[in-house]
């Protein structure tokens, strides 16, 4: 069976995987997901061979494919990174013993972009297993793998998140890949994250975006507003996280005034059980219509930022961060 990557949804009843092409990222991603199936499937041992190990092949395939009681099941990972596709690999997919062996799942990670349609290596292969096409996306398949990754986001973030990151990194999954983590991270609840995930999220000033997150719900837009100034004369080309944090503070709060239960809606929205009384603190007296203009407020720094309006996005920064000081002002 034959699929591209974005039709690539499940690898489960199949052991058996020929990856194709040489996008790096899809690849890393379809081998991880793959993984995760056989494994949940008794698949413990993973047997690793690189394109200057294919000597090896003959003996672990001979070693285990006859199968025993006390026999491991195994995964054979092989790599061929460049050139034509290896005879030696030819000659094992050739042999039908292969895909007959309970005890070993396959998978091959080839640079070749396109497989023959003829051979009797490529027939097997096509009637017991998956061969997914890696190659390069076109534009509108790289925004729909885009948009997947970033299925964790709330949808009315989605346009400012996903715009940014694609138009930072276009034609470059693995920058993608980086940014949606980053990005992850800000909406984990505190059990998924650890200092380590996080410590790399430090921004020109010496702020992580943690921090700066902290100052703005804790009210201290003193602070908040000397970070931001420092990172606009030193670190003026990192303003799209910023504008993240400030969006996730902003659309937090919203969902939280527009619930009925309003500690629920911030923790749905990725806010630390840590942080929730002072988001709650924050908004105590806040209405759901100031926070939609400031919604509004972060889609124009979003359209600044790309260059598709006439304004600074810096500037903008800050005038929404006096917004939302005005907007959670202690009323009277």
């Amino acid at each position: 069976m034959k699929v591209n990557f974005l039709n690539f949804t499940d690898p489960k009843d199949h052991k058996y995987f020929l990856l194709t092409g040489r996008e790096f990222i899809l690849k890393q991603d379809a081998v991880d997901s793959i993984l995760n199936n056989l494994e949940n499937n008794g698949f413990n041992e993973k047997v690793s061979v690189a394109q200057d190990e294919l000597d090896r092949l003959q003996e672990i395939v001979s070693r285990n494919i006859g199968g025993s009681l006390f026999q491991e099941n195994i995964i054979l990972h092989i790599k061929h990174t460049s050139g034509k596709f290896p005879e030696k690999i030819k000659s094992l997919l050739e042999d039908n013993n292969i895909f007959k062996s309970p005890n070993i799942a396959l998978i091959i990670e080839s640079s070749i972009e396109k497989t023959p349609t003829s051979g009797a290596w490529i027939k097997n292969f096509d009637s017991n297993g998956v061969i997914i096409n890696c190659s390069k996306l076109k534009v509108i398949e790289e925004k729909m793998w885009l948009k997947r990754q970033l299925s964790f986001l709330p949808k009315d973030l989605l346009p400012i998140f996903g715009g940014s990151i694609f138009q930072n990194n276009e034609a470059n999954l693995l920058g993608q890949k980086n940014e949606v983590a980053l990005l992850k991270l800000l909406f984990l609840s505190q059990d998924d994250a650890n200092e380590a995930s996080t410590d790399h999220i430090i921004f020109g000033s010496g702020i992580s975006a943690f921090e700066l997150e902290d100052l703005l719900i804790n009210r201290d837009f003193k602070k908040a507003l000397m970070a931001i100034n420092f990172m606009r004369e030193n670190d003026r080309q990192n303003s799209a996280p910023i504008i993240w944090i400030i969006a996730k503070v902003i659309n937090s709060c919203l969902e939280s005034l527009k619930a009925v239960n309003k500690k629920s809606a911030l923790i749905n929205s990725g806010v630390w059980s840590s942080k929730v009384n002072l988001y709650l603190d924050l908004i105590k007296q806040s209405k759901a219509k100031e926070f939609l203009v400031l919604n509004e407020e972060v889609l124009k720094i979003d359209l600044a930022n790309k260059g598709l309006i006439k304004a600074d996005a810096w500037e903008q920064i800050e005038v929404v961060i006096l917004k939302l000081k005005d907007a959670t002002a202690l009323q009277n």
